[in-house]
């Protein structure tokens, strides 16, 4: 009877162990999907994948030495308990022993199967390539997106200066005053403004609508609108500076006489008559003083053509 005990307990010791090591196993599994959260959520994990790596690949070790142990342990075979029932007792018998019955042939041992050890091998490398790949697929997604935000960036960049010299130039172009402030804008045959239009064109023939799908293409545009912004601070500065360049009394008198005058060709609440006048005297002071461009008078006569329009049908 203690031979027996002691064989019952030895098989629940191998059982404990093997249970024992399914646990170490699951520890392991357990410890790769915390590293491979530690990849895709490194915000709540604190982590990264230098700090995740390493915890996969230890869960990884840790599942597979301790599938390994619970594999190549067995349990006792029946020769072996048959043999501790054999040994002679020490206390003699009282009463006669009863028959015993008939003994039962042990069953031969059985090799080893490695069945599960290669299972789990299989799944735990199944596991450690998937989680490489999407680790590597995570990778080139964020490069790719780190990619177009930079773009996007940059192309941002380069439309501010675009938007910043085509909105100067067109202030200039929509105030009719300027002219006395700045004429030498209107000179093409002053080398700073020359290359201003030069340069300002060639940003308009790059000029993009949305952001390109190419670095190259962003490039090019922002160099031509950085060119572009220089070629009319220069111009601007040097237009500014010169100014009309009248300095007798006689002539800036004159040209009071004329921005006068246009200022009345300008007003909306004058009659037609009184703006057709007004031009024609701008027109007559404005020769050898100032050369004001086409686009002054044309808007001038387009809305002395309006009023007098409404006038008529008034």
């Amino acid at each position: 009877m203690q031979n027996n005990y002691v064989a019952t307990s030895s098989e629940q010791f191998v059982v404990v162990l093997s249970y024992l090591m399914w646990g170490c196993t699951l520890l392991g599994l357990l410890g790769m999907a915390y590293g491979a959260a530690m990849v895709f959520r490194p915000q709540y994990s604190g982590g990264g994948v230098s700090k995740a790596l390493p915890i996969c690949g230890g869960g990884l070790l840790f599942a597979i030495a301790a599938t390994a142990v619970r594999v190549m342990l067995f349990p006792v075979s029946t020769e072996e308990a048959t043999d501790l029932t054999d040994l002679p007792s020490a206390d003699p018998p009282a009463i006669p022993a009863a028959p015993a019955p008939p003994t039962v042939d042990a069953a031969p041992d059985v090799p080893m199967d490695w069945t599960p050890l290669v299972w789990i091998v299989v799944v735990v490398l199944a596991l450690a390539l998937a989680a490489y790949l999407i680790v590597r697929t995570r990778s080139h997604v964020v490069d790719r997106r780190n990619a177009k935000k930079a773009l996007e960036a940059d192309y941002a960049a380069a439309h501010a200066v675009y938007s910043e010299v085509a909105d100067a130039y067109a202030a200039y172009l929509a105030d009719p005053y300027s002219i006395f402030i700045r004429p030498l804008l209107d000179d093409l045959t002053e080398p700073r403004t020359a290359a201003f239009i030069d340069a300002f064109a060639a940003m308009n023939d790059v000029r993009l609508e949305q952001c390109p799908d190419t670095a190259e293409r962003v490039q090019a545009f922002a160099v031509a609108a950085q060119k572009a912004r220089t070629a009319w601070r220069s111009a601007d500065g040097y237009a500014r500076t010169m100014g009309l360049r009248v300095t007798s009394v006689e002539g800036q008198r004159t040209v009071r006489r004329i921005r006068s005058a246009l200022g009345i060709a300008l007003d909306t609440s004058a009659t037609g008559q009184e703006r057709e006048t007004a031009l024609r005297t701008v027109e007559e002071l404005a020769a050898g003083i100032v050369t004001l461009p086409d686009r002054i008078y044309d808007n001038v006569k387009i809305a002395i053509e309006t009023t007098t329009r409404k006038q008529l049908t008034s």
